[in-house]
């Protein structure tokens, strides 16, 4: 594009950020991530294979979830859809923490307190982990959060409702599709002095288990049960 230059600014496991000018194009990979004995899992901090078309997939479920979020009056980052697999969004100054949704006990939690909590057990609860791959993502206990100045009180505050609100908006739609939302990831950022939605919202970031099938969805799988495949 002459006289509008592309440049990659990050290249991570499941997305690639492209600064445009004064926006920035989120191009979702058709990466999967899991363990290092190559086991697909979401929260997963290696890449363990591809699945063909879920780029396509993830961007859709994010632009769709985005746009919810926007109307309700929930602060983002999402501008458009640009294309099949990319989000044009706004610069945001990054947030290192992961905010966890938790409705169900699954995964990792369930490794964590082995024998104190039951599989798919009712929690309806949010965790903060420290976004870094090479510590591996550890839990952090708000005052923690506080003291390494991640985050000010006020904002940790704000991130829990926040994250509950867009469970909500969430939930509310898997719900009408007879799906059940176990968990999420949420990530912030500040645009000035606005606390925002970043990052993405797909089957990238959250598990979706459909009791019918008694399975929880892929990427794809999401997309196609929410309508947004052709």
């Amino acid at each position: 594009m002459r006289g509008n230059p592309m440049h990659v600014i990050y290249d991570g496991k499941t997305k690639r950020l492209i600064r445009l000018e004064d926006r920035l194009l989120m191009q979702f990979k058709d990466t999967l991530v899991g363990d290092s004995a190559g086991n697909i899992d979401l929260g997963g901090d290696f890449v363990v294979g591809q699945l063909e078309g879920k780029g396509a997939a993830s961007a859709r479920v994010s632009a769709y979830f985005f746009k919810l979020l926007n109307e309700a009056g929930i602060d983002t980052h999402f501008l458009r859809a640009h294309s099949d697999t990319e989000l044009e969004i706004l610069p945001a100054t990054r947030i290192q923490l992961e905010a966890i949704y938790r409705a169900l006990a699954y995964g990792s939690f369930i490794r964590r307190y082995r024998g104190y909590v039951q599989p798919m057990a009712e929690l309806n609860l949010v965790e903060f982990n420290l976004k870094d791959d090479a510590l591996g993502d550890p839990l952090l206990e708000r005052h923690v959060v506080a003291k390494l100045g991640i985050a000010s009180p006020d904002e940790i505050g704000r991130m829990e409702v926040i994250a509950r609100r867009v469970a909500r908006t969430v939930t509310r739609v898997l719900t009408d599709q007879g799906l059940t939302l176990i968990d999420m990831k949420l990530e912030f950022g500040r645009i000035g002095e606005k606390l925002v939605v970043i990052d993405a919202l797909s089957g990238d970031t959250m598990r979706v288990y459909d009791p019918a099938k008694k399975k929880v969805l892929n990427q794809i799988e999401l997309a196609e049960r929410l309508g947004l495949l052709p």
